[in-house]
Parts: C-alpha cells; sequence; structure tokens
C-alpha cells in the first residue's frame, strides 16, 4: 500500500485484496468530453460504472464506505443527472444508500435555456449496516455557541454541544479553480478539506483510502496527511506524474512544483527562497507567500453564499412585486 500506479483502474482494483479496503473515495469522468475521457453512450457509460462499483463492494470492509462524486451529463440540451442513473445500480449490488450530499457552489455552468448549474451531488455508500462514523472530527461550529435552555428541567443548560454541530448534507467547500492554491493541472480536482471531512469522518488512523481516479492525486495525499493507507489509480501519464511530485512534495527539473501549496509547503519547511521556484498553473509573475493568500473556511463561504442568496431573493421579490402591480393596472 502508499503507492499510486499509472494505469487502468478495472485492472489495478483487482490487485487489491476482498475486504481490504475502508474507504473509496473518488470522481469518476462525467462523459461529457473533458480532456481526460472519451465520450460514450450514456449506457455504455453506465454498464461501465456498474462494472468498476460491482469490483470495489468485493473490495470494500464490512465497516467500509464509497463515496462518488458526480455531475450530469448532457445531450441534446438536456440533463441526465448521473447520481440518479448510478443510484440504481449501487443498490442492485447490495451498497446501503447513507447519504445523497449536495456540494454547492456560487460559480458553475452558465445556461440561457434553463437554471445554471450550481451544485453536484456526492453518493455516500456503505458496505453494511455495522459502518464506521465518527462526528468528532469534523463538527462545525454552532450558529449560537453558547445558547442555553430558559425554562424546564434543563433550564440554564447548553441547549448544543459546545464541541460543535453535524455539518450536514449540504457542502461549500469552495472549488478548486484559478486562484485557489491548491490547483493543478487538472481541470476538475477535490479540494482538500471536503476529502479530509470524509476521511476522518468514516476511517480510523491506517486504514486503507482507495481512489481509482485519482487525477493529480488529492485523495492520496489528504490520506498521506492524515496517517491513513493509501492506494490511487491514474491512467493519464501527465496526471500522474504531477501527482507523484505533489505526494512527495518535490519540484522537477524546472523546479516547478505541482501547486502553490506544495511550494508554500517546501519552503515553510526548509526555510528557502521561495522566489527560486515555481509551480505548474502559474498565477501572476511569482509565487507568494502563504502569509499573503487568502484561505477561508467552509463556513466563510457558506455565509457568502447565503449572502448572495438573500440579494437574489431580494431582488426577485421585487420584481414580483412589480410585475403584480404591471398585471393589475393591465
Amino acid at each position: 500500500m502508499n503507492q499510486i500506479i499509472l494505469g487502468d483502474c478495472f485492472d489495478q482494483i483487482n490487485e487489491l485484496d476482498e475486504n481490504s479496503v475502508n474507504l473509496v473515495v473518488s470522481s469518476p469522468p462525467y462523459n461529457i468530453g473533458k480532456e481526460y475521457e472519451n465520450r460514450i453512450k450514456i449506457e455504455e457509460y453506465v454498464n461501465n460504472q456498474y462494472e468498476i462499483l460491482r469490483n470495489l463492494y468485493q473490495k470494500i470492509s464490512n465497516s467500509g464506505s464509497i463515496f462518488w462524486q458526480v455531475g450530469s451529463f448532457t445531450k441534446n440540451g438536456y440533463l441526465y443527472p448521473l447520481d440518479i442513473l448510478l443510484f440504481p445500480k449501487f443498490i442492485e449490488l447490495g451498497f446501503l444508500p447513507i447519504n445523497r450530499i449536495i456540494w454547492a457552489r456560487s460559480h458553475g455552468l452558465h445556461a440561457k435555456k434553463k437554471f445554471s448549474a450550481r451544485h453536484e451531488t456526492i453518493l455516500w455508500f456503505a458496505k453494511t449496516e455495522n459502518y464506521h462514523f465518527k462526528l468528532g472530527d469534523i463538527r462545525v461550529p454552532q450558529k449560537y455557541q453558547n445558547k442555553k435552555s430558559y425554562r424546564g428541567k434543563n433550564k440554564g443548560e447548553l441547549t448544543c454541544n459546545p464541541e460543535g454541530k453535524n455539518p450536514g448534507d449540504v457542502w461549500l467547500f469552495r472549488n478548486v479553480k484559478h486562484n485557489h492554491e491548491e490547483q493543478t493541472i487538472h481541470p476538475c480536482q477535490f479540494p482538500e478539506d471536503l476529502v479530509a471531512r470524509i476521511i476522518l469522518s468514516t476511517t480510523k488512523i491506517d486504514d486503507l483510502v482507495v481512489d481509482p481516479f485519482m487525477g493529480t492525486g488529492t485523495v492520496p495525499v489528504v490520506a498521506k496527511n492524515l496517517g491513513r493507507r493509501y492506494f490511487g489509480v491514474e491512467i493519464d501519464s501527465s496526471y500522474y506524474e504531477v501527482a507523484q511530485r505533489r505526494i512527495s512534495c518535490t519540484f522537477d527539473n524546472n523546479y516547478s512544483f505541482a501547486n502553490l501549496k506544495c511550494l508554500r509547503d517546501y519552503v515553510q519547511k526548509t526555510g528557502e527562497d521561495i522566489s527560486k521556484y515555481k509551480f505548474d498553473v502559474q498565477v501572476g509573475n511569482r509565487a507568494t507567500e502563504r502569509e499573503k493568500s487568502k484561505i477561508f473556511s467552509e463556513e466563510y463561504h457558506k455565509d457568502e453564499f447565503l449572502n448572495r442568496l438573500e440579494l437574489e431573493e431580494n431582488k426577485f421579490k421585487e420584481n414580483y412585486q412589480k410585475n403584480i402591480i404591471q398585471t393589475a393596472f393591465n
């Protein structure tokens, strides 16, 4: 274990021992024609996914889980949510449905003849009812931290857990794009904190975490950082090379790191001059120190998202009232 492999996930999954995997976290290609995939008929795509999931089912332990993050497939302008197409396949294989998580974003694909896409989904299934889940390390701040009961037998006592609340099934982690320090050459990648929430809540130290569609290595990187064993597979050699540098936090012959985060980590550890190095997806003319970066928590993005929704709602109400008045006069 603790390795990433260049190859086809169909072949490499078979090399794993049965009941050895504690967690699978992955985002398979959406079959929308991205640079790393060949678009095929949707029926063939679903069948391929079924075969991968069937193999994974045999490898997942009785306390294990699988998190499958997907978007939507579009054909002739019509939308086919992949989680809805794949859900019956999970059930057919014997997986137990635990959560359907909404990963919401304030930005996304724009549309003219339908509402713009602003979320993707993460399907969480368990192998058995004895799946591992622990809230302790993933609680988020309570909205009212010190709220107390004002009557009854619990008067004066806290009405909520002082350590925080369950984060719920709507997540607002920032998408990894242009000015995100984790961005690599891959056009679609997980933010590390999203993966960390999954790993911390469903695994223990030394458990095995697998990603059969590894991309540039986000899941192995987070698993390693959290003391879990990892196994990743990637078929694209350029992404695989980036993942190798990212996991080892090293630079290539051009003194370039996989992303700005790796460069900042390296400089913080070694004390070297950051201007001596660069990173693959360069933003601006040079790398900046971490102190100058703008890294915000999920709670920050959640507040920003809710503020934006409130502005949109108020504007809609304003337009709604105008339409009522116009209709009355007509």
